[in-house]
């Protein structure tokens, strides 16, 4: 039996090998081919599914700054604002037109939006609630009016009230619904020169202004994205290389916009490079990665997150992304960006270079529109413009964009996009409702468009990966525990038997009984006589 205990001491080592062995060499290699499949864009997959049709909506949460003191302003005083929200909505996605290349390392397909208000999680607010805001379709195109033609402007100035339903001040009396998805009425029932001047506008294709069949037309915010697509995509489906997984290649066919400046004739800027993902999925494998990218169609623009920190969400470990300074507070040539400084917004408050201060971005080519973009609150922003208006609050917790990402599979679990919508007021040349504004970057509105993986996504990522590999674990832990057991255990049994001695002697002491006989006389002899 002594020399069993050195059998299991080999049993335990080879036990401990074969942990160590199946820990991190075996179960590695089975998780990250595990890994790949789940994915890797396949038809008919379980994960292409998901893709195809996101199994939750978005949350779409919208913020709008109500103007207290609207005439003040109209007589040069400071702004004040106060934020109402968030006026929340589920944004649905869904591929349409879904093709794959021959070889199957691309997917071409648009994707269909659809926003539905979300009475219950917005109450006590309603879509129904009264406002006050910057009247934007107004605004905007009275700039448009002046940096074009002066004589245009001198015309709109005449026919303003015809056009803009005879306005008081330069806000607007208006509500969610109407502002944001149905549509604020202008150009209703023009005639003669306010009816031409609404033609041009008309001409502009300004996709924030529809044409109702009556000619009349409506500004809405986010109208031209419901029940519509954002263009046709082309991404990488990685099933040649993992790390160019829903990576995008081309957008409505180009792999370059044209909505920033070109340093020279024929050659497009780094500005108008379409690269990344649609942020709603990542490559696996994110674990070491110190930046990821976005393109945003909505903001005509890719975007550079950077890696913070680890971070969690729902007891599922994450790496969380955040952007950079460069997307909004390193803006110009001493940055090497300058082709973001389109400089469309005439009499803006700019620097001497044309460029916005830090914090903000023109959007001009990119709506067709002088808007400008911040982040929330103008978190970050120059002096110039903040100092300028009262009620803004920035917080890093409630504004910064962010992403958690799931580090083996790519998935984002929790996030949100935030930015803020702005327009300069200021006064116009020939029209007088503008004559005594005091220059202010205005705030409009800011979203929140986010992901909070729901109870049953988090289900299926704990299921299919996080169990899993915490049993992996524990198996080869146990196995290497229990093998280091044996192997230190087992020796020391063997060692502590082989110093025992094999068999103990025990002395017999025997006793022989002589017969004494003592004489009469005391002397020895036979037995005594009596």
């Amino acid at each position: 039996m002594v020399q069993w205990t050195l059998v299991w001491a080999g049993i335990g080592v080879l036990t401990a090998i074969s942990g160590a062995l199946l820990g991190w060499v075996v179960f590695p290699g089975a998780v990250h081919d595990k890994i790949l499949e789940n994915t890797e864009l396949r038809q008919e997959t379980p994960q292409f599914k998901r893709w195809e049709a996101i199994p939750q909506p978005l949350d779409f949460k919208v913020y709008i700054f109500n103007v207290t003191n609207p005439y003040e302003v109209q007589m040069g005083r400071r702004p004040r604002v106060v934020e109402v929200g968030p006026y929340i909505y589920f944004q649905y996605r869904h591929k349409d037109n879904v093709r794959f290349s021959r070889d199957r390392s691309k997917v071409h397909f648009s994707q269909q939006q659809m926003y539905v208000f979300d009475a219950e999680s917005s109450y006590p607010l309603s879509e129904n609630d009264p406002l006050m805001v910057l009247n934007m379709h107004m605004n905007s195109i009275l700039q448009i009016a002046e940096d074009e033609t002066y004589d245009s402007l001198r015309l709109i100035n005449v026919e303003l009230n015809r056009i803009f339903g005879r306005p008081d001040s330069m806000f607007l009396r208006t509500t969610p619904r109407e502002f944001l998805f149905e549509g604020v009425p202008f150009c209703v029932n023009v005639i003669g020169i306010a009816k031409a001047i609404c033609k041009e506008i008309e001409k502009r294709n300004t996709k924030t202004i529809r044409v109702l069949p009556d000619g009349s037309m409506k500004f809405s915010f986010f109208n031209h994205k419901n029940m519509t697509d954002d263009g046709t995509y082309t991404i990488n489906t990685g099933i040649k290389d993992p790390a160019q997984t829903q990576m995008i290649e081309y957008w409505n066919g180009r792999s370059m916009l044209d909505r920033w400046i070109n340093q020279s004739a024929g050659s497009s800027s780094k500005c108008n490079k379409i690269v990344g993902t649609d942020g709603s999925g990542y490559p696996p494998f994110r674990e070491g990665v110190d930046k990821m990218t976005i393109f945003s169609s909505d903001i005509c623009r890719t975007v550079d997150i950077k890696y913070v920190g680890p971070s969690s969400y729902e007891g599922i470990p994450a790496l969380r992304f955040e952007t950079d300074s460069h997307f909004l507070n390193e803006i110009g040539p001493e940055y090497g960006n300058d082709c973001y400084c389109v400089n469309r917004i005439p009499k803006a408050i700019v620097k001497s270079n044309g460029c916005l201060y830090k914090g903000a971005l023109d959007l001009s080519t990119c709506f067709d529109a002088p808007v400008v973009l911040t982040h929330p609150h103008m978190m970050g922003a120059a002096k110039e413009y903040t100092s300028l208006i009262d009620g803004l609050h920035p917080d890093p917790d409630k504004h910064q964009i962010f992403v958690d990402v799931e580090p083996l599979t790519g998935t984002p679990l929790n996030g949100g996009k935030r930015v803020q919508f702005n327009m300069f007021l200021r006064r116009i040349d020939s029209i007088r409702l503008t004559d005594r504004l005091q220059t202010t970057l205005f705030p409009v509105l800011w979203i929140e468009e986010g992901i909070a993986l729901n109870e049953d996504m988090v289900k299926l990522i704990d299921d299919s990966l996080m169990k899993i590999l915490t049993l992996l674990d524990i198996v080869q832990w146990v196995m290497i525990g229990f093998g280091l057991l044996l192997a230190i255990v087992m020796p020391i049994v063997y060692f502590s038997k082989r110093r025992q001695p094999s068999g103990s002697i025990t002395p017999t002491l025997t006793t022989t009984t002589s017969t004494v006989s003592i004489s009469e006389g005391g002397g020895l002899g036979g037995n005594p006589q009596k």
